[in-house]
């Protein structure tokens, strides 16, 4: 009971939205009342406090009651402080997105904090209009009120109401009306609660009442954070806060949101195998084999050749031709939107879906090939909990083989690429939806090998200092879907240009002078290119010499487009991890021929920088009459922790001092 007692003491603390201050009771010597909305906006400090933030969440408060349904019932309280005239542009427009299916959000009051007044905002002048959408058109809707002329030092308070469910994919007593906002696993709770944002919070609590009769798993992740938990006869109370946490932004290569910021992950479900259960009983309708599912699946078979051939034969002409033809661009359905597949009948008519629809597209053909397939949730980019909430933000195809494992196949991550499983992905939680329930699996280790860009550079250096050389181009796994996407990424009018642009870095004066490449849709062999260039003046003459970097080398270090990490100013210090989405190999050989008579002294070979997490070796030499360089630049995983930082930055710190080797080839050098 004192639990509860202190929880809603803090809350009454944070949250004396539109209660103005009243005479100060009598206390004992060195106890303070709760300060007013007014001292805490005077008292919070100023942008200097905030490392220059240009606004800050003073308080944020939530309650949510759950009742046996599954309905949330949430009532919010946020005070802000403007800090600059920045903030005071940012806070001019305030805005509540929402999800109509799954959701009702109303604005009870607002008001500008301005010294000792409170300003109350009309809230009538609430507009509620449809919400900018790209690619999935599920009827968002968003709430927007313009504030009056916001000044530095302004408090903006806001109290609001808000019932429904939240799911990722939508990224949102019974009355009759409530009937629509039951979640779709009707009696249960689940939801991630974010505890940081991209300004700093004083401080954030969040309480969630539930009935007695529910369990709840919980945990908190990526930092510290006081709770409490307490008892009533007909309700539990739990309660989560944080004082002072600092903003935060996404460094490059960093952590997504959710692996990085701290945050309490909770659910009622009794399990990731329930979970499971679920999904596939909510979907398994979905997946009717028409006649005209069973017409295209024979033809896309006998088209490839594979109409007697292996499952595995058969399985990858499907993946790649519902990859190569359903567009991702989500239409709602309706009601379910957001964790039901649609159909996939209405998916073959549309030729159009997101990662739901598509994936529930590849189901249906396997299916109709007689193949065991299922859907499956991942999250792509982050990492799943071990608490069974709702953390997925894609859909994915399992089929099950005779030996009872399953095979991942992923047809919206798959388009123009060769793969059945994008390596991007390695290393993901998965949960696969089955009759009798799955637990939470994940994604092997892909190594640098897998996805590896093989390049040779092979070139003639002229008299007059001129460069020619052919660039070639070979790529396996994400590598394979960069070369691809350097033909689907650019129009074909622009793709010289484009290539100019590529090699760039080598010189402001290269000249493409002509290119090839592989059939963007042979999903049976990797991607290649072969580009012509030359640099007129790339060589400077010293004394007779010629002096020149190796274009290669350059190209590795300078041009982010094909290995970015090598071309990273990498700062000396960083406290959190890095994030690459894919371990990587960038493997290069470049053959230079001198003129007549020129060799160059002293080649030079880098250290060998062999990291747990990065490698780096280069190396030159003189063969004949030509200038080999070979060089091996490696990322070994897609996230290096913290320990591991020093290493990463080390080779890719050398792989840039090397690149920066400035050759010299004399005329009848050493040999």
């Amino acid at each position: 009971m004192k639990a509860i007692i202190f929880a809603l003491m803090l809350l009454a603390a944070t949250a004396d939205a539109n209660v103005q201050a009243s005479p100060r009771q009598s206390l004992p010597p060195g106890d303070k009342p709760p300060p007013t909305r007014f001292e805490r906006i005077a008292t919070v400090g100023t942008a200097e406090d905030f490392d220059d933030a240009a606004y800050v969440i003073v308080c944020d408060s939530i309650t949510n009651s759950v009742n046996d349904r599954g309905i949330s019932y949430i009532d919010g309280y946020i005070l802000y402080k403007v800090l600059t005239e920045q903030g005071c542009r940012d806070l001019s427009v305030i805005t509540w997105g929402y999800e109509p299916l799954s959701s009702y959000v109303e604005i009870l009051a607002v008001n500008v904090i301005r010294d000792t007044t409170a300003i109350p905002v009309p809230v009538e002048n609430v507009l509620d209009l449809p919400a900018p959408q790209s690619a999935i058109y599920w009827g968002d809707r968003i709430k927007i009120l313009q504030l009056p002329h916001l000044q530095v030092g302004d408090g903006i308070e806001v109290q609001m109401y808000r019932k429904g469910y939240s799911y990722a994919l939508l990224d949102s007593e019974i009355e009759p009306d409530d009937e629509r906002y039951i979640p779709p696993m009707p009696g249960q709770y689940f939801d991630v609660v974010h505890f940081q944002a991209n300004v700093p919070i004083v401080r954030k609590i969040y309480l969630l009442q539930l009935p007695a009769n529910k369990r709840l798993h919980s945990q908190i992740y990526n930092g510290p954070m006081y709770s409490s938990t307490s008892y009533l006869a007909d309700t539990t109370t739990y309660a989560w806060w944080i004082e002072g946490a600092p903003a935060w932004h996404r460094p490059r290569y960093g952590l997504g949101t959710s692996d990085a910021i701290t945050k309490v992950v909770l659910a009622t479900v009794e399990s990731w195998e329930a979970k499971s259960a679920w999904f596939f009983e909510v979907n398994e309708g979905q997946f009717a084999v028409t006649d005209a599912i069973q017409s295209k699946v024979d033809e896309i078979l006998a088209g490839a050749g594979v109409a007697d051939g292996t499952e595995e034969e058969k399985a990858f002409e499907l993946v790649h031709w519902v990859a190569q033809n359903i567009r991702y661009s989500g239409q709602t359905m309706g009601e379910g939107e957001g964790y039901t597949l649609h159909s996939g009948a209405m998916i073959l008519e549309q030729r159009s879906g997101v990662c739901k629809d598509i994936a529930g597209m590849l189901i249906t053909m396997m299916r109709a090939a007689g193949m065991d397939s299922y859907g499956a949730m991942t999250m792509a980019g982050s990492r799943i909990e071990e608490i069974p909430a709702d953390q997925f933000n894609h859909c994915v195809v399992a089929l099950k083989k005779d030996d009872g494992g399953f095979v991942m196949y992923d047809p919206t991550w798959v388009g123009n690429y060769r793969d059945i499983w994008s390596k991007y992905e390695c290393e993901q939680h998965y949960l696969i939806g089955t009759p009798q329930g799955e637990p939470l699996n994940q994604i092997a280790y892909s190594p640098p090998e897998e996805s590896s860009l093989r390049l040779n550079n092979t070139g003639t250096l002229l008299p007059d200092g001129t460069f020619e050389g052919t660039l070639e181009l070979r790529g396996e796994g994400v590598m394979d879907s960069r070369l691809r996407g350097m033909l689907t990424r650019t129009r074909l009018p622009e793709l010289t240009n484009s290539l100019a642009r590529l090699l760039h870095p080598i010189s402001d004066r290269v000249e493409l002078t002509g290119y090839e490449h592989g059939d963007l849709f042979d999903f049976s062999n990797g991607m290649w290119w072969k580009i012509k260039y030359r640099i007129p003046e790339y060589a400077l003459m010293v004394n007779d010499n010629y002096e020149f970097k190796s274009p290669m080398m350059v190209l590795t270090t300078k041009g982010e487009r094909l290995f970015s990490p090598a071309a990273f100013d990498w700062s000396e210090k960083r406290e959190d991890a890095v994030f690459f989405w894919s371990a990587e190999l960038f493997d290069g050989r470049e053959t230079i021929k001198l003129p007549k008579g020129y060799r160059v002294t002293a080649p030079k070979v880098s250290k060998e920088i062999d990291e747990t997490y990065a490698y780096f070796r280069g190396e030159s030499k003189m063969t004949g009459k030509e200038l080999v360089i070979t060089q091996r630049v490696e990322t070994r995983r897609r996230q290096v922790p913290p320990d591991g930082y020093g290493g990463l930055r080390r080779a890719m710190k050398e792989a840039q001092e090397y690149g920066g080797t400035l050759f010299r080839a004399e005329k009848g050098g050493a040999k």
